[in-house]
């Protein structure tokens, strides 16, 4: 079988090394969806505080109080009753196999009865591979809002287009460039006619506490126009990227108008030195 792939790649004309490369990341996506399963499955088999305990990475973050706090350190000190389910539905992972992100649905059950969810909303994590090769949650935070009815039987899978062939510091030059970029972003947002549009990848998702999730440009782009609040303050706190510089996090404060909270987005690569949001949540 391997033989027929070879003769067949040579036949096209595709470098080996790139066929090589996307198989290994489709492997390392799939490891790192059946990671966030896993992880909701303990989280019913075992409790939703054991299982946060387990998958949460030793320098994870999460939010409370509108401030990002040691994941561990967080799940430790507090007690949780409830039952917490959730189902990813979407998925992305950088060229490198590293570094991804899932998001999906979650719901609150009473843990003695399970009957009727009580509260549902959206998730996102982050997750990045060890080096023992398991993956473990980078960054987590959610939103909630009425129960979302369109749910996906399987999990839709994306891969970033671009690959940059500059390897060296790939990670360190995503990091500067993207935190930037994210900076800028807020900034035009207040003064621009147009701020958002050229900065939305075509497949985008805009999160937001009360609101079923925003899926592509356009629908982003007028989401995000009519409610859009300039009195806020956007402090980015911290840029996490992959290896192979294709894809980034950026997360941080929100401050001003009455109001505190914390945003997560997702930036890719998607030309040299092309950066588009692939996702936004904001929880405030």
């Amino acid at each position: 079988m391997y033989f027929k792939q070879l003769l067949l790649s040579v036949a096209l004309g595709f470098p080996l090394a790139t066929f090589s490369q996307e198989v290994k990341q489709e492997e390392a996506l799939q490891k790192m969806v059946e990671s966030e399963k896993n992880f909701a499955q303990m989280s019913i088999d075992k409790g939703t505080k054991n299982a946060f305990l387990a998958f949460l990475g030793t320098d994870a973050v999460v939010f409370d109080k509108g401030m990002p706090v040691n994941g561990i350190e967080h799940w430790q000190k507090i007690t949780f009753n409830q039952s917490l389910n959730w189902q990813p539905y979407f998925a992305e992972i950088a060229g490198s196999g590293d570094f991804g992100y899932t998001t999906g649905n979650w719901q609150v059950y009473d843990s003695k009865t399970q009957a009727k969810a009580l509260v549902f909303g959206s998730f996102v994590s982050l997750w990045k591979k060890q080096d023992d090769g398991n993956w473990k949650v980078a960054v987590d935070i959610g939103v909630n809002h009425a129960e979302n009815t369109n749910k996906n039987a399987s999990v839709t899978k994306n891969y970033p287009v671009f690959k940059p062939t500059e390897l060296k510091n790939n990670a360190t030059f995503a990091e500067r460039f993207v935190f930037m970029n994210d900076h800028f972003y807020w900034k035009n947002a207040k003064n621009s006619p147009n701020p958002f549009e050229a900065h939305l990848s075509q497949n985008v998702r805009i999160f937001r506490n009360g609101q079923l999730p925003i899926l592509g440009k356009e629908a982003a782009n007028q989401f995000l126009k009519k409610s859009y609040d300039k009195k806020l303050i956007y402090t980015g706190l911290k840029v996490i990227a992959s290896s192979s510089g294709d894809l980034a996090c950026v997360y941080g404060t929100i401050s001003g108008n009455g109001k505190t909270g914390n945003y997560l987005r997702m930036w890719r690569q998607e030309a040299k030195g092309v950066w588009k949001i692939t996702l936004e949540i904001v929880s405030i």
